[in-house]
């Protein structure tokens, strides 16, 4: 498992939000979610601040790891 994604599952665990936000994304279909991914790049094309950064790797990291995340998810 990368050690981006092992972070994501430790921070929902922690974090309900964070939980709240990964499941509603790998709850939307293939088409949301390339939405959803362009909106995001559009968003933080132009930001530049550490939060920013780290706001944009954590939903790059999500969304294209969406199966694995999915899988471990329905282990716990």
């Amino acid at each position: 498992m990368k050690p981006e994604i092992r972070e994501i599952v430790r921070a929902m665990e922690e974090d309900s939000r964070i939980k709240v936000i990964v499941t509603q994304i790998l709850k939307m279909s293939a088409e949301e979610r390339e939405q959803f991914k362009k909106k995001v790049m559009y968003y933080f094309m132009d930001r530049n601040s550490e939060v920013d950064t780290e706001a944009f790797k954590f939903f790059k990291t999500v969304l294209e790891n969406v199966e694995e995340l999915s899988k471990l998810i329905e282990q716990k």
